[in-house]
């Protein structure tokens, strides 16, 4: 799978997002340029109507195209810095210019519990719609990630995408401990009341204190209820 899918696969760009964000219409695609790399290489970065996104490294020195980032197992420290750079701008555009595509095939569905004493999640997601998010379960790609916020809002408040998983995270404070991340992308945001903890009990949720499966009867409701009551 080439990078641009891993990053983009389940996501759909929004025209205007693009546009702003440096985008330019050419030839009937949206095309980004940029320099990297101490200005020794050019991004081409072009997303057809179709959505499909294609994207090409240029090294202006020599005027070919570079390839070497690409590789599965990337070799060199000078090849590794070029996917870095590469993987950090596209996920930068995921963020910024991109939304859940709402055709795209989803895998399992998790609650994750969400502690607002120890992670403003609502600040977090006000300034990006795409976040890090500790990774205690075995989430895969393309698992739907429901935030549940605990006390004192006690409450589903996220519908989020899993992009990324098993992101090595060596993070720890006197309340966090995380080994490996995964980067959730935010589908939509549901009112404080709409999912709360009593509605939650009526079909088999009665605590949140880890990760954990959504069971069938829950994932029923709010599938009806979906439509209902967003902020």
């Amino acid at each position: 799978m080439e990078i641009e899918d891993e990053i983009l696969g389940n996501l759909k760009p929004v025209k205007q997002r693009l546009l702003k964000y440096g985008f330019q219409e050419k030839d009937g695609q949206l095309v980004f340029t940029k320099k990297i790399i101490n200005g020794d290489f050019s991004v081409k970065i072009s997303i057809a109507p179709t959505g499909q996104v294609t994207g090409h490294i240029f090294d202006l020195a020599f005027g070919d195209e570079y390839t070497n980032f690409r590789a599965k197992y990337v070799a060199g420290e000078f090849a590794g810095k070029v996917r870095e750079t590469y993987v950090a701008l596209l996920k930068s555009i995921a963020d910024q210019c991109f939304t859940f595509d709402d055709h795209a095939h989803v895998g399992q569905k998790w609650i994750v519990p969400a502690n607002p004493r120890y992670f403003d999640v609502d600040q977090a997601f006000r300034e990006k719609s795409a976040i890090i998010w500790k990774q205690t379960s075995n989430i895969k790609v393309n698992d739907l990630v429901y935030l549940y916020v605990t006390s004192p809002i006690s409450a589903i408040r996220y519908k989020c995408l899993a992009v990324e998983v098993n992101i090595p995270q060596n993070y720890r404070d006197a309340n966090i401990k995380m080994n490996k991340a995964m980067r959730i992308h935010l589908i939509r945001k549901y009112d404080k009341t709409q999912f709360a903890l009593p509605v939650l009990k009526q079909y088999g949720v009665t605590t949140v204190r880890g990760p954990r499966h959504m069971p069938k009867q829950l994932t029923h409701y709010m599938q009806v209820q979906e439509g209902d009551g967003d902020e």
